[in-house]
C-alpha cells in the first residue's frame, strides 16, 4: 500500500511538471507571435505614413499648378474643355453632309466646233457617279456667336454639253477639295446679324439660297455661270417690318475677285445690297439686288437682280432678270474689252403630292468669252423638264431632261444637244 502511494504521487508530479512545461512552451510560442505581428504593424504604420506624405506633396503640386492655370484664362478654359471631353467639345455643334450622285446620265446631240468645221453628231456613253460631297460642321460658340464650316469634295468627268466642246466624258475624273463656306455669325443689337468669312453673297437667291440643288440635278446650261457669286467678305443683315410689308435687308463689303474667292489685293472691293420685300397676307416676294465694285482702280463693275417668287397652294414660280458688266478685261494679250453677263430664267414648281414635284424650267444666258481678238459671249438658251421623289424631306431622287440650244456670238461654234439624268441628293 506504501508503494502504492509513493508511485501515485510521483506519477501526480510527473503529469503536473509536464503540463506546466507545455504550458510554457506555448505562452513563449505566443510572445513570440504577438512580438512579430507588432513589427509588422509598425512597418506598415511607416509605409502608410510615407504614402501619406508623397499624397500631400502631390496635392500641393496640383494646388500650384491650378493657381498657375487660373492666371492664364485661355489656358483655364482649354483644361475646362479636356476635363468635359468630347461631349463638351461638341456641345452645340452639329455635323453632317450632302450627298450628290448620279445613277443615270447621258447626253447626244450635234455639235459645231469653234474652228467653224461642219455639224458632227455626238454622243457620250451611260454613266454613274458621284458629283459632290459636302461636309458640314455648324457650332453654336455662344448665344450671340455661331460657326458654320462646309467643305466641297467635287468631281468632274467633263460631260456637261457646251459651246466649243465635244459632247463626251472622260475616262477617268478629277476630283478637287475646296471650302464651300466657312463663316462666324454674330448677333448685334437691334437684331442685326453681322456674318464674315467665305459665303455665297445673296445677289441671285436661286444661287445664293442654293434652292435649285433641292429642285434640279443638272444646273441650266450658261445659268450657272450668270448667277453664280462666290466670294469673301463681310455682310450685314436686319428685318424690317411694316404695318403690310416685310422687308429683309443685306448689305454686303466683297472682295470682288472672280478668279479667287479666298484672296483679296484690295482692288476688286464691291459693294452688294439685296432686299427682297414680302407683301403681307400674299405669298409674293420681290428680288432685287445691286452691286458697285473695283474701288481704287480706274475699272468698275455694275451687276444687277431684279425678280419675284410666288407661291399658290401647290405652285411656286420664280423668275430673275440678271444683268452684270465688268470694264476693260483682258479679252488676250493687251488687249481689253468691256464683258458683260446677262440673261434670265423662269420656273414653276408643282407639288403634285408631298412625295412628287413636277418642274418646267426655262432660261436663256449671254456669257461673256474672252481668248479671242474682241470680246464675244456664248448664248444659250436652255429648257429642262424635271420629276422629283422625295423618298423622305432630306432624300431625293430627281429626274431632268434639258434640251440645250447654243451659239457663240460669231456664229463660229454652235451646239444643240439633249441630257438625260436621274440623280440622287440626299442631306444627312
Amino acid at each position: 500500500m506504501l508503494k502504492f502511494s509513493i508511485l501515485l504521487l510521483v506519477l501526480c508530479g510527473f503529469l503536473v511538471f509536464s503540463t506546466g512545461a507545455v504550458w510554457a512552451d506555448d505562452l513563449s510560442d505566443l510572445k513570440e507571435q504577438v512580438r512579430a505581428l507588432q513589427e509588422t504593424i509598425n512597418n506598415q504604420q511607416k509605409t502608410i505614413e510615407q504614402l501619406n506624405s508623397k499624397v500631400q506633396a502631390v496635392e500641393t503640386k496640383q494646388q500650384a499648378q491650378a493657381a498657375e492655370i487660373k492666371k492664364v484664362p485661355e489656358l483655364a478654359r482649354a483644361v475646362d474643355a479636356i476635363k468635359e471631353g468630347p461631349a463638351g467639345l461638341m456641345e452645340g455643334a452639329s455635323v453632317g453632309g450632302h450627298l450628290k450622285l448620279y445613277m443615270f446620265d447621258a447626253s447626244e446631240g450635234v455639235v459645231r466646233g469653234a474652228n467653224g468645221e461642219g455639224k458632227d453628231a455626238q454622243h457620250n456613253n451611260i454613266s454613274a457617279g458621284i458629283h459632290h460631297l459636302y461636309l458640314y460642321l455648324n457650332k453654336e460658340l455662344s448665344d450671340i456667336l455661331k460657326l458654320d464650316v462646309a467643305i466641297d469634295n467635287s468631281v468632274s468627268a467633263s460631260a456637261t454639253p457646251s459651246i466649243g466642246s465635244d459632247i463626251a466624258r472622260n475616262s477617268s475624273a478629277t476630283s478637287s477639295t475646296s471650302i464651300h463656306t466657312a463663316t462666324i455669325t454674330a448677333l448685334l443689337p437691334k437684331g442685326v446679324e453681322l456674318k464674315t468669312g467665305v459665303f455665297n453673297p445673296m445677289f441671285s437667291e436661286e444661287y445664293s439660297k442654293e434652292t435649285w440643288w433641292h429642285e434640279q440635278y443638272h444646273q441650266n446650261q450658261g445659268l450657272a455661270y450668270l448667277e453664280s457669286w462666290h466670294d469673301s467678305g463681310i455682310e450685314l443683315y436686319k428685318n424690317f417690318d411694316f404695318e403690310k410689308v416685310s422687308l429683309p435687308v443685306y448689305v454686303s463689303l466683297l472682295n470682288g475677285n472672280a478668279s479667287s474667292k479666298y484672296a483679296d489685293n484690295d482692288s476688286s472691293k464691291t459693294l452688294l445690297l439685296h432686299i427682297a420685300p414680302e407683301l403681307f397676307h400674299t405669298q409674293l416676294r420681290l428680288l432685287g439686288s445691286v452691286a458697285f465694285g473695283n474701288w481704287g482702280n480706274p475699272d468698275s463693275s455694275f451687276q444687277s437682280v431684279v425678280g419675284f417668287d410666288w407661291k399658290h397652294e401647290k405652285l411656286n414660280i420664280t423668275s430673275e432678270y440678271i444683268y452684270r458688266k465688268w470694264d476693260d478685261l483682258v479679252v488676250t494679250g493687251s488687249t481689253k474689252a468691256d464683258g458683260k453677263k446677262e440673261g434670265y430664267y423662269a420656273r414653276a414648281l408643282y407639288n403634285f403630292t408631298p412625295e412628287w414635284v413636277g418642274l418646267v424650267k426655262y432660261s436663256h444666258a449671254e456669257n461673256y468669252k474672252t481668248g479671242s481678238s474682241t470680246m464675244l459671249s456664248d448664248n444659250y438658251d436652255t429648257t429642262t423638264v424635271g420629276i422629283n421623289y422625295n423618298i423622305t424631306p432630306s432624300s431625293t431622287i430627281i429626274g431632268d431632261y434639258s434640251l440645250i440650244n447654243g451659239e457663240r456670238s460669231n456664229s463660229s461654234a454652235s451646239i444643240r444637244a439633249n441630257r438625260y439624268t436621274i440623280g440622287w441628293r440626299t442631306t444627312f
